[in-house]
């Protein structure tokens, strides 16, 4: 009987060991012990049949290779997708004995999520955290979902991940500032450029400009970079040869309809500041 108690106290102190070890591995900071797993190194196979790179290769368990390189005696590095529907990238790099280094999962190409590893040069695990924890309420998947009520993406296919040249639709960034958590999403080709003022002094001007969304990394509430200045700057309308702005335009408007009402006996009690709207549309001559 006592030798069965012992046994189960025994059972009971290594489980309990064992949840203690999981615990850990998701801090900042672990413990350097062996990768008991076969030590990955660059392939340079690939390598070569890849043109240096030059070309994309399926790996067996579907990645994509889509970038790899490796200068001699100094360091490889190698960039994966992983295939459709997921929206993951992975950043590979090695010594320059081929070792593997670093192993980091990314999102929109600069947001690392899930758990990145490092090793030694021998191959030995010597760090690892959980990146999924500095996140807000707002995670990965909806900024994703974000994304596709936007029409950018689809979860379901992949679509959207990158256009037909082979480049990002999108990219992601993720930040603090003050406590305060919020995520920068980019629409690479997001606005048509057809402001002169955006064009270069020599060369074609680039067709797109890029779109910013902030994101409140607890609320999810979204603002478009910008937006808050175009009241203020730039021209909105033109009239009787005199350029406004949007919020100059609106204080003008604002004036014609208050004389407009004095001369009409119309009482702006009633009739507030926001009965005024297409004032000047209806009244005024195109400039």
């Amino acid at each position: 009987m006592k030798k069965i108690l012992f046994l189960l106290a025994l059972g009971m102190f290594t489980t309990c060991q064992g949840q203690e070890q999981k615990k850990t591995i998701f801090t900042q900071s672990v413990t350097p012990k062996k990768d008991t797993t076969m030590i990955e190194k660059f392939d340079f196979d690939i390598y070569e049949k890849t043109h240096k790179g030059s070309d994309k290769y399926i790996l067996p368990n579907g990645n994509t290779i889509f970038s790899m390189v490796f200068f001699k005696d100094k360091v490889g590095f190698q960039r994966e997708r992983l295939p459709a529907p997921s929206f993951l990238t992975i950043y590979k790099e090695f010594y320059p004995n081929g070792y593997l280094k670093k192993k980091e999962t990314y999102i929109g190409g600069y947001v690392k999520v899930g758990i990145p590893r490092y090793y030694d040069e021998q191959g030995n695990l010597i760090k690892e955290a959980d990146e999924d924890q500095k996140f807000g309420k707002i995670k990965p998947q909806q900024v994703l979902e974000f994304l596709q009520e936007k029409g950018y993406i689809n979860l379901k296919t992949g679509e959207g991940l990158i256009d037909k040249e082979g480049h990002s639709v999108f990219n992601l960034r993720f930040g603090e500032q003050n406590k305060e958590k919020y995520w920068i999403i980019t629409i690479v080709k997001g606005i048509p450029n057809t402001d002169p003022r955006n064009f270069p002094e020599f060369g074609e001007p680039p067709a797109y400009l890029p779109l910013h969304y902030v994101m409140d990394g607890e609320t999810g509430e979204v603002t478009i970079e910008g937006e808050e200045d175009k009241k203020t700057s730039g021209v909105y309308k033109t009239y009787k040869g005199k350029s406004y702005t949007q919020q100059e335009w609106e204080e003008f408007e604002q004036k014609l309809f208050e004389e407009y009402a004095g001369k009409h006996n119309i009482s702006l009690t009633k009739n507030d500041h926001t009965n005024n709207k297409g004032f000047t549309s209806r009244f005024l001559p195109n400039d």
